[in-house]
């Protein structure tokens, strides 16, 4: 019997290489922090994707008895000279640092969830933008403006997106994920779509109006387009 067992969150590319072994019975414990870095679904789909699937995948609180002799091991995966871990990995994302948290997970960090409605402030200025709700539990990366992948129904969209306040339109500490679709004219309300988190660009920034909001987007697409993330 090949056992492997731990949080798994994130399931990085130290993960990957433990499910690249191919266990009879993967045990997935509890998160160790309020806000993660995949929620149960993903991270069952990825121990799938990565190793995982044809295990027996089992939810515990904590780990039966079972012989150490049975239970996996892998030698340290290291990034810069330093292991892979989950916080580090965390702290990349809370440092707005998007190439280094895809460079350690081995995919690019991804936020999933439910078109909402917004304000609908954007459409004014001919800047439409799909507001995303995602999982509470879902750990969000630095406020800022990030180049990002919009997949809707399989098809990969360029974008800019803003996580964070909207201090040109409120003064409230609402965060928002915004994203303004490049080639892109559908109604997404009340659908499921996957955001791909592929680069920071700069801060949020509070502008004069939504006319100078705009322009400084259309700056950051023609900034998104030349960087080819597509």
């Amino acid at each position: 019997m090949r056992i492997a067992c731990g949080v798994f969150d994130g399931v990085h590319t130290g993960h990957q290489a433990l499910l690249s072994q191919k266990p009879d019975i993967v045990y997935v414990l509890p998160p160790r922090t309020e806000h993660v870095l995949t929620t149960v679904d993903e991270k069952l789909a990825l121990i799938r994707a990565f190793g995982g699937s044809a295990a027996q995948i089992e939810l515990v609180e904590q780990l039966p008895k079972i012989c150490s002799s049975d239970i996996l091991s892998i030698d340290t995966i290291r990034y810069k000279d330093l292991p892979i871990t989950t916080e580090r990995i965390q702290a990349a994302l809370l440092a707005g640092e998007i190439e280094v948290a895809e460079a350690m997970l081995g995919y690019p960090y991804t936020l999933r969830g439910e078109v909402v409605y917004g304000r609908q402030l954007g459409r004014t200025v001919g800047m439409p933008t799909v507001n995303l709700k995602t999982a509470d539990e879902k750990l969000l990366p630095a406020h800022g403006v990030y180049g990002t992948i919009t997949i809707v129904d399989g098809v990969r969209y360029l974008g800019v997106t803003s996580i964070g306040p909207r201090p040109t339109v409120d003064n409230l500490p609402t965060v928002t994920i915004e994203t303004f679709l490049l080639h892109f004219n559908r109604e997404l309300y009340g659908q499921h779509i996957s955001l791909e988190l592929k680069m920071y660009i700069r801060p949020i920034t509070k502008f004069e109006n939504l006319e100078a909001v705009r322009k400084k987007v259309d700056e950051d697409v023609m900034y998104v387009m030349a960087k080819n993330l597509l």
